[in-house]
């Protein structure tokens, strides 16, 4: 302990030097204080200057190489923050949650879809070591600095707008060409519900000339609440919005705007373009043609059999397939499947999107829509019935005089339409191709 002893007293009062040595000590404790208060920060500040900037690195999953990009990007008012990017998986600028760093160590999570992804590791010799677990992978991942990350080439504006009562938020990616560019709204799966989650396929279209304008879905950030209770008339309601705010800016052609949907995006953008004359093309991708009662059904019976179909097919792990039957039969099955696990109640069937739509049929919407289409599936989407909706769609574009529509089924593709590696040229180079690109 230290003694902190009263100044000499001179010729003062014995009360005056207890006041003196009191406020002495009160000062000498606020210095220090403001010491080590300064010192906490400085030493925050330097470790977050060591990690800005980019990391890369490549993680072994399921047999794959799979490259990680990683940028740190200090806060000199708050936490460290960061966002990752996996180009073999259309990740681009995803925002990492609990992002913190106390030499050596470094941790942070990736919110992904049903699951929470956590990186664990240390930073020795100026590279960062750790382990990626979480959706039942655990592999290692080395990450090493490049320098900084490069600046796109393109303007990101951040934007509101509302559909009635709904306030929606979102971020505009903008071309850097002067004159008024053609556009695009992407539209949320039922997973996706973040503008973060297309922000790849965003960047793909502004750096072509097509501004993209990707948003949180009704009920996330903006406006929270329980995403389940709307339905897809809904969420067209708010893709239309997003294409009103994009017609009233001097930087967009009002003629030239488009909707771009996946999974239940791609129910959602037919229902949004009939109803509008200011939409100018449908890109759907991995869109059902069929009902939500149907999805159900198929989705069901091509998960369930999907793991004996591959073993019978490639070979495998006989006891744990084993394994998977037994528990199968024991009921856990439903956890495979889209039943629900009790009765819904008269409320929820009245509110839940699920029930809601069970019988809105997509063939109703698209048999209205005479602007150019682009419909894309994967060939082995265990999701959406392809070989049914193609028919369905197909047909009803027919009955609606279409003459401008494209569908294309990618072999041995999935439902988020990989592997696939024209997928992308497909989509972009059709879009280019019917709107102008100001230059």
């Amino acid at each position: 302990m230290i003694d902190f002893a009263p100044p000499r007293q001179l010729k003062r009062s014995a009360a005056f030097a207890q006041l003196a040595s009191a406020e002495m000590f009160k000062g000498i404790v606020l210095i220090t204080e403001i010491f080590l208060l300064c010192g906490c920060s400085a030493s925050s500040r330097t470790a977050q200057e060591t990690l800005t900037g980019r990391w890369e690195g490549v993680a072994q999953i399921s047999g794959t190489k799979t490259k990680a990009i990683v940028d740190f990007i200090p806060d000199a008012n708050g936490p460290l923050k960061a966002t990752i990017s996996v180009p073999d998986e259309r990740l681009l600028g995803k925002t990492l949650t609990n992002v913190r760093y106390e030499p050596p160590h470094l941790h942070f999570e990736l919110q992904a879809s049903e699951r929470t992804i956590v990186f664990d590791g240390s930073l020795r010799d100026g590279v960062i070591y750790g382990t990626i677990s979480g959706g039942g992978i655990s592999t290692p991942l080395s990450l090493r600095h490049i320098g900084n990350a490069p600046p796109t080439p393109y303007a990101q504006e951040e934007v509101s707008f509302r559909n009635g009562d709904v306030a929606l938020a979102g971020t505009l990616l903008i071309p850097p060409t002067r004159g008024r560019h053609p556009a695009v709204v992407l539209i949320h799966g039922s997973s996706t519900p973040s503008r973060n989650d297309f922000r790849f396929y965003a960047d793909l279209f502004a750096r072509r000339g097509i501004a993209a304008l990707i948003y949180d879905k009704r009920n996330l950030g903006a406006d929270p609440g329980r995403p389940s209770q709307v339905e897809l008339r809904d969420l067209a309601g708010d893709a239309l919005a997003a294409v009103a705010l994009l017609k009233s800016r001097a930087d967009i052609n009002p003629a030239q705007i488009g909707l771009w949907g996946h999974s239940e995006g791609g129910w959602v953008t037919p229902i949004a373009a009939a109803r509008s004359q200011d939409v100018a093309f449908v890109i759907s991708f991995s869109g059902p043609g069929v009902t939500y009662a149907e999805v159900n059904k198929y989705a069901d019976a091509t998960r369930l059999r999907a793991r004996v179909d591959d073993y019978v097919r490639r070979g495998g792990d006989t006891e744990e397939l084993q394994s998977f039957l037994n528990e199968t039969w024991r009921k856990p099955w439903a956890s495979q499947t889209t039943l629900p696990k009790r009765v819904p109640t008269t409320e929820e069937i009245h509110t839940w999107l699920r029930w809601r739509d069970l019988d809105l049929d997509p063939a109703d919407y698209w048999k209205q829509i005479k602007v150019p289409v682009l419909v894309m599936f994967g060939e082995l989407d265990d999701v959406v019935p392809v070989h049914i909706s193609v028919e369905r769609i197909e047909a009803a574009l027919k009955r609606a005089g279409n003459r401008d529509v494209t569908i294309k089924v990618f072999p041995k593709a999935n439902h988020t339409i990989q592997p696939a590696p024209d997928f992308l040229d497909v989509m972009i180079e059709w879009t280019v191709k019917r709107v102008s690109i100001t230059n």
